[in-house]
């Protein structure tokens, strides 16, 4: 993703929007109204969220390239080495998926909302289940947003919202250090300089180069959730296990569920290679494998229709240990949102206490259904 930006206080000097940039302000300008219907996601006490749609995309650019904020992390006088990206450039920078939510974990931009008009963007980048991180980005919109903590609320409620969405708890910020402005404003959202030396960070969680030579490293570190289940009555909880190619590219391999209704789900997907398998993978999940694969596509309509079954009888809980799992089900399903009814509850029961559970129980250690069984032993009272 380009920049890398945390834009919540002016520069001393403006930058007018150029000849270059008029047809984007056209289009929509930093004091365009909103574009589509307001479906807030999360919010604060100052600040609501929305996902950005595509019909967002050019006032977003706007916002980035043609505002009077630009000057203060693009082009002269500060950062001459990093002009404003032409549009074409920004949309390679963020793609359509930032806009259209075709690949939550690949990333997502969403629309700060204040003072009955929209203030600003925020995205994340992709979700590196396996390191644990996400990257995140945000700009203001114009000049009089600034110093009314709008960003640094946002940072907080994303962070919040994100870990509760996709089971991710450590987001980093990369901003320049000439930035000081908005230094301030991470460390009030509660962001912190690593004290490690920036290149070992960026090789220990596999991060791609950064845009400026000045960057700091900030992190925000979130405790992992509680296993806090309360069984709630007329509910219906639906633990969910799955099995995928390797930890740093996951491909679906298998999907099992157990309901607290006594009903189950299990598929095998068929559109995943060997080759793209850990060994751990080779060794000790394939040979459990039923070996009864289907398309993609049929095995996201049952699932579809056995979670909505649930779901139209009783307010449904998905719940995992892990945020990979919450990935599998975006993955099967191809969507964002859960379907109608459904909400999920991440509950991280630790690795070692899955392993003895399975033992006990006879069950197969690593297969999505009987892993599913397990956790579901772990977290019901009395084991049931």
């Amino acid at each position: 993703m380009l920049g890398w930006h945390s834009e919540f206080a002016s520069p001393e000097t403006a930058l007018e929007p150029t000849d270059a940039l008029g047809s984007a302000m056209t289009l929509a300008g930093p004091h365009a109204e909103p574009l589509s219907m307001f479906l807030p996601i999360a919010m604060g006490l100052k600040v609501v969220l929305r996902r950005a749609e595509m019909a967002d995309r050019s006032m977003v650019y706007a916002w980035l390239a043609a505002s009077d904020l630009t000057a203060s992390h693009l082009g002269p006088p500060l950062f001459a080495d990093h002009p404003p990206p032409s549009f074409e450039q920004f949309c390679d920078d963020f793609p359509q998926h930032l806009f259209d939510g075709s690949r939550p974990f690949a990333g997502r931009g969403l629309i700060v909302h204040a003072d009955d008009r929209d203030v600003g963007f925020i995205c994340h980048g992709a979700v590196n289940l396996c390191k644990d991180v996400v990257d995140l980005n945000i700009w203001h919109s114009t000049r009089r947003d600034c110093g009314r903590g709008y960003g640094s609320e946002a940072l907080i409620v994303v962070c919040d919202w994100l870990q509760e969405s996709l089971g991710v708890n450590r987001f980093l910020m990369r901003p320049s250090r000439r930035n000081v402005r908005a230094l301030r404003a991470l460390r009030r959202a509660g962001f912190r300089e690593t004290d490690l030396h920036n290149r070992d960070v960026v090789e220990k969680l596999s991060l791609p180069p950064g845009r400026y030579s000045d960057e700091m490293l900030m992190f925000r570190i979130l405790p992992p959730p509680r296993v806090r289940l309360a069984l709630e009555p007329r509910h219906t909880y639906v633990f969910v296990d799955s099995e995928f190619t390797s930890l740093a590219e996951p491909r679906l391999i298998s999907v099992g569920a157990v309901a607290t209704d006594s009903t189950a789900f299990y598929c095998e997907l068929d559109d995943w290679s060997h080759e793209r398998c850990s060994e751990f993978v080779r060794d000790t999940v394939l040979p459990l494998l039923d070996g009864d694969a289907v398309p993609h596509m049929v095995a996201a309509e049952s699932f579809l229709r056995w979670i909505s079954e649930r779901a139209a009888k009783s307010p449904t809980t998905i719940i995992s240990d892990s945020g990979f799992d919450r990935w599998a089900v975006a993955d099967l399903l191809g969507r964002e949102d859960l379907p109608a009814g459904v909400d999920w509850l991440r509950v991280p029961v630790p690795y070692e206490e899955l392993d003895t559970a399975a033992a006990s129980l006879g069950l197969r250690r690593h297969h999505a259904l009987d892993d599913a069984r397990a956790l579901r032993h772990l977290v019901l009272p009395n084991g049931s």
